[in-house]
């Protein structure tokens, strides 16, 4: 990995991070670009000459904390406090792939901030940019200074010589520093010798987000600009023939409408008056599948369960190992479709002239709006420029490029920027939702009540088809053509996950895509959330069956798997596994996911009536090496109630080819009462990071259900886990 120098040629005009001073580039991954060479290489880092800091990344800012890790990453090397870095900006920019995701399948060359991949693409060369900053203004400070280099030090901010006691502070060597050439492999700092990382350092965008100076996607504001909603049709797949408008033009403030193939656009002078107007349309549609509902899915997942599916991973002989087993136990468990539910409903703003487009978002896939940019405006790469806002949640849902249609084609219509926010309605009952989805299990286990074979099928739709629909083309292994969708299986024995989960000799795991015609998407912890309920509902099923404690079957399982084993151990050992209150019951869960290790233990109690209270829940992670322990604690307690709402609280409905739910009260989420108490506890090393924005997520929902039936004796098969389950 190359660091450039970047001239002011090189700079994005109408970003803060132009001006002068020290400023450096990271050319990408697989494009290294010298500085000056043609191409206009994003800013990462510049000096000011007054000192400050200026940070431009590659990654979306949805409440993870990336942009605050990024920028401590930097600041380590460069020996400055986080109050030096004044600003910090998402850039959208060819060389900016995600190189993690690339990784995986070669063909996703996009930048795209998902997966919980920020950190683990970037840190490296984070690291590199703030140490091949801090080494050439040590040069530029022997120059100053007339000393040598290896005399010179960085300390908060300043180049110091202490042998005469002499020091420089960083704004005044940026120009000088400017002039010479990067070191190519500049020395990173060792562990022990971290001053922030590893810290719990108080989030950067904390200040702005509190005193409403942060821009999310609803805060843009331009000159001119018109405000707009969408109605879509309410019958799943249907197509607009016609629209009654009248009564919408004749609400105050309503400017025009704009129909298209499956929704109508509606601008006004202000938000309010754009959405009273929606709510006046009177839609004309044909076509649509309106036999859809929860049963037909119901018997279309049977159906296809049938079916041999697409090989995911196929060790040893299970057939036979199942047949030579001391007992045999089959299982299946479901889950429904999910909403995603993100505090900021959809919206997006646009300015198409004939002169360039501009693009406002809070998007996760900054390549997608480009392209659907281009698509739409008919305008040359050059002529299109993406900003991304702060994203009011994401989980996926802003990774989809639907909810940009509407501002630049309402744009484009009226020669005047206009911003669309949907309204929570429409957000809900058009999402691209979590599929639902059927786990066949079949286990053998011996005499020990050791399983020596597993066979898995899942059955639902893929959440990638339409990315490979949308681009033109497969990128295995991620999805291929042949049906494999790695986002499908992933948590089920894959071959990410396989080494270092339980040692099973013997594994069959297929996948069925199912057909259902609504749109699917990925949703926090992908498919990672239906099969982690399914393998930790079944070990905890078998353990029971075999008249063996859960936590120790799990340790058997794991005991050639060093790290997973200690999650285990350390899980058991905060929770007082065994131990739980009187009245109280307790459910444990394991994962290798994300290449993060996790245990979580539940402690819960149930009423006579079937109500389960959540005492506490006990987590522990080991994801590598810990940049910010704060935030890294956040995130997996952020996943853990994103999971227990889809555990305990609300699911998407489908009825006569319409989405039931609507709204937050008939699809609620977690309240504050509802929280449990959540330890979390991370085990700290040196490894490479693993991820973490998703990692709470997909345990949490088995290890409910092992203690529910710890407490009732009844076996949870299907999330969310309601009152009459239990009565």
């Amino acid at each position: 990995m190359k660091i450039v120098q970047l001239n002011r040629r090189d700079f994005l005009k109408s970003s803060v991070l132009a001006g002068g001073g020290l400023s450096l580039g990271l050319p990408g991954f697989t494009n290294i670009v010298e500085a000056g060479a043609g191409t206009s290489l994003p800013p990462y880092l510049r000096i000011a000459p007054d000192g400050g800091i200026y940070l431009g990344v590659p990654s979306a800012e949805m409440g993870q904390g990336t942009h605050t890790t990024l920028a401590m990453l930097i600041a380590e090397e460069l020996e400055v406090e986080m109050s030096q870095i004044h600003h910090i900006e998402t850039l959208h920019h060819q060389d900016f792939k995600n190189g993690y995701l690339k990784a995986i399948a070669p063909k996703f060359n996009f930048q795209a901030t998902g997966g919980s991949s920020s950190i683990q693409a970037w840190n490296l060369p984070f690291r590199k940019l703030g140490a091949t900053a801090r080494e050439l203004l040590r040069s530029a400070a022997a120059r100053k200074l007339n000393v040598p280099v290896g005399e010179c030090r960085a300390v908060n901010g300043r180049i110091e010589h202490p042998g005469t006691g002499r020091s420089l502070g960083y704004g005044d060597l940026a120009e000088t520093a400017s002039l010479l050439t990067p070191l190519k492999n500049p020395k990173l700092k060792s562990p022990e010798h971290f001053r922030l990382l590893g810290r719990s350092i108080p989030r950067w965008d904390t200040p702005a987000k509190v005193n409403g100076s942060a821009v999310f996607g609803t805060d843009v504001d331009l000159p001119g600009i018109l405000y707009g909603t969408v109605k879509h049709c309410a019958v799943c797949g249907s197509k607009i023939t016609g629209v009654d408008d009248a009564k919408a033009k004749s609400v105050p403030g309503v400017i025009s409408v704009i129909p298209l193939e499956d929704q109508v656009i509606v601008l006004a002078n202000s938000t309010w008056a754009a959405m009273k107007g929606a709510e006046m349309l009177t839609l004309h549609t044909t076509g649509g599948h309106k036999d859809l509902s929860n049963e037909s899915i119901a018997k279309q997942f049977q159906k296809d369960l049938t079916k041999p599916g697409v090989p995911a991973v196929h060790l040893g002989d299970p057939v036979e190992a199942i047949k030579k087993s001391s007992l045999v136990l089959e299982f299946e468990y479901e889950l429904p479709m999910q909403a995603h539910a993100t505090m900021e409903p959809l919206s997006a703003t646009a300015n198409v002239t004939s002169e360039g487009c501009e693009v406002w978002a809070p998007h996760q896939l900054q390549d997608g709006v480009f392209m659907m940019a281009m698509g739409i405006t008919k305008l040359p790469p050059e002529k299109i420029k993406v900003h991304t806002t702060y994203l009011g949640g994401g989980f996926g849902r802003k990774f989809e490029l639907d909810f940009l249609v509407a501002p630049l084609v309402a744009s484009k219509v009226s020669g005047k920027p206009v911003k669309i926010t949907w309204t929570r309605e429409e957000d809900t009952r058009h999402d691209f939702y979590r599929p639902p989805f059927l786990v066949n299990m079949r286990l053998g286990f011996n005499s020990k009540g050791i399983p020596e074979g597993v066979t898995a099928k899942m059955v639902g739709p893929s959440s990638s088809l339409h990315y490979a629909e949308a681009i033109g083309f497969f990128f295995p292994p991620w999805i291929d053509e042949n049906g494999y969708d790695f986002v499908a299986t992933v948590g089920m024995f894959d071959p990410f996950s396989l080494p270092n989960t339980y040692a099973i000799p013997n594994i069959h795991v297929d996948y069925v895509p199912s057909s259902i015609p609504l749109n699917m998407g990925v949703w926090r912890s992908i498919g990672a959330v239906h099969n982690a309920f399914a393998i930790e509902s079944a070990i905890d099923e078998v353990a029971h069956a075999v008249v063996r404690d859960p936590y120790e079957l799990r340790q058997e399982l794991l005991r050639e798997r060093p790290r997973s084993l200690a999650v285990l151990d350390k899980v058991s050992e905060i929770s007082g596994w065994g131990k739980a209150p009187e009245g109280r019951f307790q459910g444990i869960a394991f994962i290798h996911y994300l290449e993060t290790f996790q245990a979580q233990v539940v402690e819960l109690s149930v009423s006579k009536r079937g109500k389960i209270t959540i005492h506490k829940i006990s987590c522990v992670a080991d994801c590598g090496q810990v940049f910010n322990s704060h935030i890294a604690k956040q995130q997996l307690e952020g996943g853990i109630l994103f999971g227990l709402t889809a555990a305990l609280k609300g699911e998407i409905n489908v009825q006569k080819g319409q989405i039931v739910q609507s709204n937050y009260d008939d699809y609620p989420m977690l309240k504050l009462k509802d929280t449990p108490e959540i330890i979390v506890h991370l085990i700290e090393n040196h490894e490479p990071p693993g991820g973490l924005g998703e990692a709470g997520t997909p345990l949490i929902g088995p290890a409910v259900a092992n203690a529910v039936f710890a407490a009732t004796g009844k076996r949870v098969r299907r999330l969310p886990i309601k009152r009459n389950d239990l009565v």
